[in-house]
């Protein structure tokens, strides 16, 4: 199989066995990557379980493209029932980048699937055939990096790719990340606490068999063709420009100003500092820089590195020294414990709000949440909740259910204006819905608050592509709105930023950008890079072909554009059929009510709020054209079976649940 490894790995730590399964069972329907995942799921996952369950599935996947010289073809799937998601757990997904994800193709394996729960801790070694479930006890503890280096060491070669949980992860805390190298890590979702609680400690993975490519020449001249053409997500396309020209990412990307806070430069940790460009496997973008400063940890450093930093304290500029090298480290610490560092962004402005309204105080918590940003802050807030101490034990629960518990939820969380404890981001307080943090504010674009309200968690871990267009580009609007016919069918798919609109057009662009990030997660390609909407050569609209050119010239398989387009629909209605019989309903498929209720301020994006009315009946737009049930949300038998999914209305009619 071109482009395929062939083999699905199963794990049951349970049982202590393993065993293989053919790809080609689910290639031609499903392709790989979250299409895998969400096939054995549906197939085999009770709608009840807890994510905690030894028999709950953890998935790792990669697609047919990963491997090969496709530029930003290096992503990991993790997939699962998520611990995090609110009000209930769902089944969604996360990704990671580096070279853990090729490293287990060239192992012989196109996806890995774990179920059961170890009698102690554990770790798996994965070496081409040989799979080991080896003994983690000694381990056990280690924070992420220590994991990493200590596994490598046990099986004897550092050319090995580690994944690893912290203490956070061991813990069960419900945002517990999964990390890869320094800089890379399986963020939104707690898949880390899945791992904890099948006490698996680490996955180490050593490939030899490489991957075989029915047109060599025609990837090469296809990566040729797109590598000066992609427009860097979050950049603008004179932005993209400049960045292929001296791959400075920090100095020249819109991401360096605003919101990369000011002092990166200051230290030097920019350019200067930079020993060398990274990035993930065979990827010719290499966005990440090496730098080596005196006074901080040398190593790997994205362009979210001090971005991320900035959020855990959302606050910017920061106030003196002492509170920007606290920022850097509790990012640090963040990764090490293994804590989704995105989670701060909306649990530090409700503490600061229920602190200044008395609510909370520093003596009862344990937490000088009064000293914020400073470092006695964020370091005992960290250790607090990766060990479940004290009040870390209710935060350890994430956001939502910790307001829940404190009894603030609605209140003083979902239906307040946290914007004067969120510092210089976007998103009063971070909270974007289903138990998530808010990324990109809906009220500027309503084709975001549609995606953020129709998925299982936030949506940007795959979907950037509208913000892409119309906040990022640089591009005028009349411009913008010329691009749009071209990608989304209308001009009228966009609005200019803070002027929502709430049309069938602006639904219909929603349902094809969420075909193509299914695509993406199912190739598996990076949502920085695709899809290319926009051209940096041409300074117009991008070539939405290539991965269906990509996937042609790998696989052997002649895919057209409109082909792997309705795989993407095929994809989604699977993943909407798992929400319903996890008792999802066109009323969950909101936002908070702080969105309708308050304008958005920042200067960058002035918004008035959503209007209810107007979005329930955006709402139905979308039904309708998806071919779902207005009244219910629920897929239509009719549409079920046009993509090949007649077992899964099947399934939902025994259940009740079709439209």
């Amino acid at each position: 199989m071109y482009g395929y490894a062939g083999r699905i790995l199963r794990v049951d730590l349970t049982e202590g066995k393993t065993y293989t399964v053919s790809t080609t069972t689910y290639a031609d329907r499903f392709l790989g990557g979250i299409g895998f995942a969400d096939k054995i799921y549906w197939d085999e996952a009770r709608p009840d379980m807890d994510p905690f369950d030894p028999e709950s599935l953890l998935f790792f996947t990669v697609g047919p493209l990963t491997g090969t010289l496709v530029p930003g073809s290096a992503r990991t799937i993790v997939a699962g029932k998520s611990p995090i998601t609110y009000p209930r757990p769902a089944y969604t997904r996360s990704s990671f980048g580096g070279e853990w994800g090729p490293e287990l193709k060239f192992a012989g394996y196109d996806c890995l699937v774990i179920k059961g729960k170890a009698e102690k801790p554990v770790y798996l070694w994965i070496q081409d055939d040989n799979v080991e479930i080896r003994d983690a006890t000694r381990i056990w503890g280690a924070d992420a990096y220590a994991t990493q280096d200590l596994v490598k060491r046990e099986v004897g070669d550092e050319r090995a790719q580690v994944v690893a949980i912290g203490p956070a992860g061991e813990k069960l805390v419900r945002f517990a990340c999964i990390i890869h190298r320094r800089a890379r890590a399986a963020g939104q979702g707690g898949f880390g606490a899945v791992m904890g609680s099948k006490n698996l400690k680490a996955i180490a993975v050593r490939g030899t068999k490489g991957v075989a490519v029915a047109d060599p020449e025609g990837v090469l001249a296809l990566r040729e063709y797109v590598t000066p053409r992609f427009v860097i997500c979050c950049s603008s396309i004179e932005d993209s420009r400049r960045f292929h020209a001296t791959r400075d990412h920090w100095n020249i990307t819109k991401m360096a100003n605003p919101w990369i806070p000011p002092f990166i430069k200051k230290y030097g940790l920019d350019s200067r500092g930079r020993v060398r460009n990274t990035g993930c496997f065979a990827c010719p973008i290499g966005c990440h820089n090496y730098c080596e400063v005196p006074g901080f940890p040398g190593g790997e450093i994205s362009c979210l590195q001090w971005w991320y930093a900035n959020l855990i304290t959302n606050r910017s500029p920061l106030p003196d020294e002492k509170a920007e090298r606290a920022t850097w480290e509790a990012k640090t610490l963040a990764d090490q414990y293994g804590l989704n560092a995105y989670e701060f962004m909306q649990m530090i402005p409700l503490l600061r709000a229920l602190h200044a309204d008395g609510i909370i105080d520093d003596e009862k918590t344990g937490i000088p949440i009064s000293k914020f940003p400073d470092r006695e802050f964020m370091v005992t807030l960290l250790r607090k909740i990766t060990y479940r101490e004290g009040f870390g034990d209710i935060l350890a629960e994430g956001t939502w259910r910790a307001a829940e518990k404190l009894g603030v939820l609605e209140e003083h969380f979902l239906k307040r204006d946290l914007g004067e404890f969120s510092g210089s981001y976007f998103v009063s307080g971070g909270a974007g819905g289903h138990g998530f943090s808010g990324h990109y504010d809906p009220r500027a674009f309503i084709l975001d608050a549609l995606l953020w309200a129709m998925y299982s968690r936030d949506p940007f871990d795959h979907a950037h592509e509208d913000t892409n267009l119309v906040f990022w580009s640089g591009l005028p609007f009349e411009e913008q709105k010329k691009i749009a016919k071209e990608i989304y069918g209308s001009e009228n798919a966009i609005h200019p930023i803070g002027k929502p609109e709430y049309d069938e057009d602006k639904a219909r662009a929603v349902i094809i950008i969420e075909n193509r990030a299914n695509v993406k997660d199912a190739l598996t390609l990076c949502d920085w890079l695709y899809p290319m909407i926009l051209d940096a050569v041409t300074g117009g609209v991008g070539d939405l072909t290539v991965e269906s050119k990509f996937f042609t010239a790998v696989t052997g398989k002649e895919m057209t554009y409109e082909e792997l387009l309705k795989i993407g629909e095929r994809l989604w209605n699977l993943e909407r059929a798992i929400m319903v019989t996890e008792g999802r309903t066109r009323k969950d498929d909101t936002l908070p009510d702080l969105y309708f209720m308050y304008p958005q301020k920042a200067p960058e994006i002035p918004s008035p709020p959503i209007d209810r009315e107007k979005f329930e009946e955006l709402k139905t737009h979308y039904y309708r054209l998806r071919g779902w049930d207005p009244s219910t949300g629920y897929p239509t038998e009719e549409k079920l079976k046009e993509l090949g999914l007649e077992d899964v209305a099947a399934k939902l009619r025994e259940m009740g649940k079709i439209g």
